[in-house]
């Protein structure tokens, strides 16, 4: 790949929103020589020259037939990426420390020798009438909003004389949680929502249904009879019946430390509480979410903490 750092800083963008399609058009192809046409272009000037000075109606005859070849091949090149069309499928929500991934949909018939950049990862691709759907990852190291970086579409099809390529901006964010942390709360404080310290024992809760097994979840809530039945592995959900005391996940209540390491620790107590099936409520400097349970609930409540402080933006999810 060539270092053009200076040049792609003038070039047009081609604008990616997530779940929409994008179709390269001439405004956003560009297209130079490599190192190898340039020693082309060398070759055929020299030709040229030693054409004219010995009147070699032969030389002047292979002269124009390899700039023949170098002009097809410019087209070739160049039409290799033209009208090429590509989305981006949604992209869930991910953890601080974990990668991203970052799913795209290319069609438009053949083309092959097409390559997808995005930093140091690099795709060849060879693109058939089903299309491609090839997946960058990107390290967000922060919660909040990850911004993907541009990506490279390039093609040096077929001779490696040209290269054509394209600019893509993504237009979007990826939502990152916090990194969950084990609870860490302020000595004495509770954490239930009517001041009790009960532990939650087996058959005091109702059973409010199933969801799909995820892992972490406590064996002892596995429903054996649905993997029995050839449902797959599922996990009993249950309902905290009337008078019972909800979990409550409170910014007041955990033990001194700066912002984020708060917010990491009550991310551990959400995912916690999500795995033990009871009702449990998220209360923030300004916000407070439940008392609810469930997986809605809980995609809220990280939500929440990770956008705690921090402006909206359009999702990629």
């Amino acid at each position: 790949m060539s270092d053009r750092g200076w040049l792609d800083g003038l070039l047009r963008r081609l604008p990616l929103e997530p779940g929409r399609w994008s179709r390269i058009g001439s405004r956003q192809l560009y297209i130079l020589p490599t190192r190898l046409g340039w020693l082309y272009t060398l070759m055929l000037g020299a030709m040229a020259i030693a054409s004219l000075n010995y009147g070699s109606n032969p030389a002047w005859l292979l002269t124009f037939v390899l700039l023949a070849v170098g002009l097809g091949a410019m087209l070739l090149t160049w039409r290799n990426l033209f009208r090429l069309e590509l989305r981006l499928l949604p992209v869930q929500p991910v953890f601080a420390g974990e990668p991203a991934t970052l799913r795209l949909q290319l069609r438009g018939g053949e083309r092959p020798g097409i390559v997808l950049q995005q930093g140091d990862q690099v795709l060849i691709l060879d693109l058939t009438d089903e299309g491609a759907t090839p997946a960058l990852k990107q390290i967000a190291s922060h919660r909040g909003w990850l911004v993907p970086d541009e990506l490279t579409l390039a093609t040096c099809y077929p001779l490696g004389l040209l290269r054509a390529w394209t600019q893509v901006r993504i237009e979007c964010a990826v939502l990152v949680y916090p990194h969950p942390l084990p609870a860490n709360r302020r000595q004495g404080a509770r954490g239930k929502t009517k001041g009790g310290d009960r532990a939650s024992r087996p058959g005091e809760d109702e059973l409010h249904g199933l969801r799909e097994f995820r892992r972490g979840d406590p064996l002892s809530r596995v429903d054996w009879k649905s993997l029995a039945r050839e449902r797959g592995l599922m996990t009993k959900q249950f309902h905290d019946p009337a008078g019972a005391e909800a979990l409550r996940i409170d910014w007041a209540a955990q033990a001194p430390a700066d912002r984020e390491t708060r917010l990491s620790r009550m991310a551990g107590e959400v995912l916690e509480a999500a795995r033990s099936g009871r009702s449990w409520s998220l209360h923030l400097p300004g916000q407070t979410l439940g008392p609810d349970c469930g997986e809605g609930h809980r995609r809220a409540c990280l939500r929440a903490l990770a956008l705690h402080g921090l402006e909206e933006r359009r999702p990629c999810g």
